[in-house]
C-alpha cells in the first residue's frame, strides 16, 4: 500500500485556461454570465442576473401595490385596509426611498382626485405610508416581539372592522377604517418578516449579506470538529514539557544554566495551559457540561462569556466589568443559552469602541477611512426581578457617557433570540444612543 498522503485531483478535462480562472470566483463573471444569455452584452447580462431570482421585485411591487390601492381607496375605502397592510411591509423591509416616492404620489392626488381630501381611508394610507419611511428602525424589534396572541387579536379586528366599512356610514365606518388599517399594518409588517425570514436575502443580514454570517457559522462547526485534533499535540507537548523538567533536574550543570532552562520550561507550561483554557471554552462553550450544578451560576456563564471574546478587543482601553445581585443566582438548566446570548451581545458591544476617525476641519467622523479607538468600559450588570434574571449590557466611554452604538446583524439577532426563546427567556437589542444599554437578557428564574 502506497504511504503517499498527497491527493491529486485530476483535472477536468473539458477545463482550458479560458474556463479555468471562472472557478474560484465568488461571483460569476461577467462572460460567464454573458454566457448563459449570449444574444445580450456582458453588461445587461449582468444585470438581468441580479434580478433572475426575483428577491429584488418584492419591495418595488409591494410599492406599487400600495400606491395602486392607495388611489382607488379614495372610492373604495377597502382598498386602502389592504394598501395599509402593504405600508406595514415597506417599514419591515427598510425601503425608505420605496416609501417616500408613494407618499409623494399620494399626496400630489389629493390635487388631482377630488374624493381624496374628504376620504378617511386614503388619509390614513398616506399617514401609514409615510410613517413606514420615516419612523425609527428600532420599531420594529418591539413591533414584532409582541406575543403570539397579539396577531390572532389583530386578525379578528382587521377583519371585524373591515366588514364595519362595508356596513356603516358616517363617523363609525371612519373609526373602522382607522382600525382596520392600524390592524392590517400590523398584520402586513409580521407577513413581510416571515418571508424575509424564509428568503433571508430580503433583510440584507448585515452590511455584507449573509457571505460573512454564513462563512462564521461554518467555521464555528469546523473548529468543533478540530478540538479533538488540537488536544492530542497539545497533551504530548505538555508531557514533554514535564520530562523535560525532570531531565533538567537531573543534570549536572551549573546552578545558573539549570535556572535559564526551568524558567523557559514553566514558560512552555504556562502557555500550554492558556492553550488548553481556549480549548476548554471552545470545547463547553454554550454547553452546560457534566459539571456539578453549584458552579453553573450566572457568574460563570459571564465569565467565560468574557473569556472568549477577549481575543476580540482591538485596544487596550476598553475594561468589562461584572456587578450585580444575581451573579450568585444557579442556572443548571440554562447556563449554556446565557453564556451564547452574552457572547453575541459582547461582541457586538466589542465593536462600539472602534470607530472611523474624526475629522477636526469638519467636526464630524471621518468617512473616507481610518479608525478612531476608543476608551471606555463595557459593563454586564445582573439584578434579580421577581420572575426573572435581568441581565444589561452597557457601553460607556471614558467620560461616563453612552458609546455609539452599532448594529446587530439581523441573522445573529435572529438566531439569539430564538435561543432565548428556547431558554425560556428573551433577549433585546436597544439601538439607542442617548443611553448606555445595548442589549437586554432575561432569563426566567427557576427558584420560585
Amino acid at each position: 500500500m502506497s504511504n503517499n498522503n498527497v491527493v491529486d485531483f485530476v483535472p477536468s478535462p473539458v477545463a482550458t485556461a479560458e474556463t479555468e480562472p471562472t472557478l474560484h470566483q465568488d461571483a460569476p463573471t461577467s462572460k460567464a454570465v454573458a454566457s448563459r444569455h449570449p444574444a445580450l452584452p456582458a453588461g445587461l447580462a449582468m444585470r438581468l442576473r441580479a434580478w433572475e431570482d426575483g428577491t429584488r421585485f418584492y419591495p418595488g411591487a409591494i410599492a406599487l401595490s400600495a400606491l395602486a390601492l392607495g388611489l382607488t381607496s379614495a372610492q373604495a375605502p377597502a382598498a386602502g385596509v389592504i394598501g395599509a397592510a402593504a405600508a406595514g411591509a415597506l417599514f419591515v423591509l427598510h425601503k425608505t426611498l420605496k416609501a417616500a416616492l408613494v407618499t409623494a404620489a399620494l399626496a400630489l392626488g389629493l390635487y388631482f382626485l377630488p374624493q381624496a381630501a374628504a376620504s378617511p381611508a386614503y388619509w390614513t394610507l398616506l399617514l401609514l405610508v409615510g410613517g413606514a419611511g420615516f419612523l425609527p428602525r428600532s420599531l420594529v424589534t418591539i413591533l414584532l416581539r409582541a406575543p403570539r396572541w397579539t396577531w390572532v387579536i389583530a386578525l379578528l379586528a382587521a377583519t371585524a372592522s373591515l366588514i364595519g366599512v362595508f356596513l356603516l356610514k358616517g363617523a363609525p365606518q371612519t373609526l373602522a377604517i382607522l382600525t382596520s388599517s392600524l390592524s392590517a399594518a400590523f398584520l402586513g409588517a409580521g407577513l413581510a418578516r416571515h418571508l424575509a425570514m424564509v428568503d433571508a436575502r430580503l433583510l440584507a443580514w448585515g452590511e455584507n449579506g449573509l457571505v460573512p454570517v454564513t462563512r462564521d457559522l461554518l467555521l464555528g462547526r469546523v473548529t468543533a470538529g478540530m478540538l479533538h485534533d488540537l488536544a492530542q499535540p497539545l497533551n504530548v507537548i505538555s508531557m514533554a514539557n514535564g520530562n523535560m523538567r525532570y531531565i533538567v533536574e537531573q543534570l549536572d550543570i551549573g546552578e545558573e544554566s539549570r535556572k535559564q532552562l526551568l524558567d523557559r520550561v514553566t514558560r512552555i507550561a504556562s502557555h500550554t495551559e492558556a492553550a488548553a483554557f481556549i480549548l476548554s471554552l471552545f470545547r463547553w462553550f454554550g454547553r452546560d457540561g457534566d459539571k456539578e450544578h453549584a458552579a453553573l451560576s450566572v457568574r460563570s456563564a459571564l465569565e467565560r462569556a468574557v473569556a472568549a471574546t477577549k481575543s476580540h478587543v482591538r485596544h487596550h482601553g476598553v475594561s468589562v466589568e461584572i456587578d450585580g445581585n444575581a451573579l450568585e443566582h444557579l442556572l443548571p438548566e440554562h447556563h449554556g443559552a446565557l453564556e451564547m446570548m452574552a457572547v453575541a451581545a459582547l461582541l457586538n458591544a466589542f465593536g462600539s469602541f472602534i470607530g472611523p476617525a474624526y475629522d477636526p476641519v469638519k467636526g464630524r467622523a471621518n468617512g473616507h477611512g481610518g479608525e478612531q479607538k476608543l476608551k471606555g468600559t463595557v459593563l454586564l450588570r445582573a439584578a434579580m426581578s421577581p420572575a426573572h434574571v435581568v441581565v444589561t449590557v452597557q457601553c460607556i466611554d471614558e467620560n461616563g457617557a453612552p458609546a455609539p452604538g452599532r448594529k446587530l446583524d439581523h441573522a445573529t439577532l435572529w438566531l439569539v433570540e430564538q435561543v432565548a426563546i428556547e431558554a425560556g427567556g428573551d433577549f433585546r437589542s436597544l439601538q439607542r444612543t442617548w443611553q448606555p444599554t445595548r442589549f437586554v437578557i432575561r432569563l426566567g428564574r427557576d427558584d420560585i
